[in-house]
């Protein structure tokens, strides 16, 4: 099971009146982007972590654009809350995963460690890079070289 950011930028920006969508459609942006095309090609089964709605599935359908995001210290006021989290996590069967990769930035770590209550561990490539391009760089030639990310070789 992998786990990847949905993104700020959404095809609603671009074209406002399309009306509802995939989740896999509506998000965007260039690392969103590269994180479902590694998803898609590295895990059987990948869900988009939304700050607004939690836990989609790539077929789930999404009905307009929102501005909201995670911080460093995880939800806010604004955000879908940790006990809503809690219920998806429990509803997805994502406790019963054996290994969960999770894509993203340093925020999303402790986020997931709250969520499933510390009682799993996660896989993160991408921790320990310099920056967003860093890790995009990385993704982009994971993808070309059909070579998964080892979280050991940059720590």
């Amino acid at each position: 099971m992998m786990i990847i950011p949905s993104g700020k930028p959404k095809i609603w920006d671009k074209n406002p009146k399309l009306g509802s969508c995939e989740a896999r459609k509506a998000y965007t942006g260039t690392f969103h982007k590269l994180c479902q095309r590694y998803a898609e090609q590295f895990a059987d089964e990948y869900v988009i972590l939304s700050p607004k709605y939690g836990f989609l599935h790539p077929n789930d359908i999404l009905g307009a654009t929102y501005d909201v995001r995670f911080n460093q210290k995880g939800v806010t006021k604004d955000t879908i809350q940790l006990d809503a989290l809690r219920a998806q996590w429990q509803m997805l069967q994502l406790k019963n995963q054996e290994e969960v990769i999770l894509l993203g930035g340093k925020k999303y770590g402790p986020l997931l460690e709250e969520i499933s209550g510390g009682k799993q561990s996660f896989t993160q490539p991408l921790i320990g890079y310099s920056g967003i391009g860093v890790m995009q760089a990385h993704l982009k030639q994971a993808i070309l070289t059909n070579k998964e990310l080892d979280a050991r070789e940059h720590k």
